[in-house]
């Protein structure tokens, strides 16, 4: 069991590695108005929504952890991002039909829009708190009609992809815990 611990944490490890070098390089080519999908955010609430709230914590914290990594701000402030995005929609899970992509597709809609929203108030309350901020950055009806809102939409978008492939991940994860039980 140790040992399909072990495949199943370098398993997603590899892909939360895959899915930041894809972000941070090939979709600056990919922007439409300006925005860019944040798929690690998507993979966090794949995962979430199909192995639940503990799981989906840890996934959501390493794979915030590596958003912080990249990109070289405050470290620590998108791991617990991460970590409460994945606690609160993995708490969903046992709830719904886990296998619905139209489900994955809203809660993305929905968290996207939470996450972004909060990431861009937060942004702009250290700004203000550490002297560094603009009056253009206390225009939030463009920032979530230009920003937020389109980021939502991308990512739902881009969610079923993800959301099929990590179907397809969860399953082989759960047939190695089914196998590893039999002996």
């Amino acid at each position: 069991m140790v040992v399909k611990m072990r495949t199943k944490v370098i398993i997603i490890g590899i892909c939360i590695f895959i899915i930041a070098v894809i972000q941070s390089t090939v979709l600056d080519y990919t922007k439409i108005f300006n925005v860019k999908p944040n798929l690690l955010v998507v993979f966090i609430i794949s995962m979430a929504l199909l192995r639940g709230n503990i799981e989906g914590a840890v996934i959501g914290f390493f794979a915030g952890l590596t958003h912080d990594i990249i990109s070289g701000k405050v470290f620590g402030f998108y791991a617990l991002m991460g970590l409460f995005l994945g606690l609160i929609i993995g708490s969903f899970n046992k709830r719904l039909y886990r296998e619905n992509v139209l489900i994955a597709v809203f809660f993305t809609f929905v968290s996207s829009f939470i996450y972004e929203g909060t990431v861009y108030l937060l942004n702009i309350a250290r700004n203000y708190l550490t002297g560094n901020y603009t009056v253009s950055d206390m225009n939030f009806i463009y920032a979530f009609k230009n920003i937020v809102f389109p980021i939502a939409v991308y990512n739902s978008a881009v969610s079923i992809l993800i959301y099929i492939l990590s179907i397809k991940l969860n399953r082989r994860i759960e047939e190695a815990h089914k196998n590893s039980r039999r002996y």
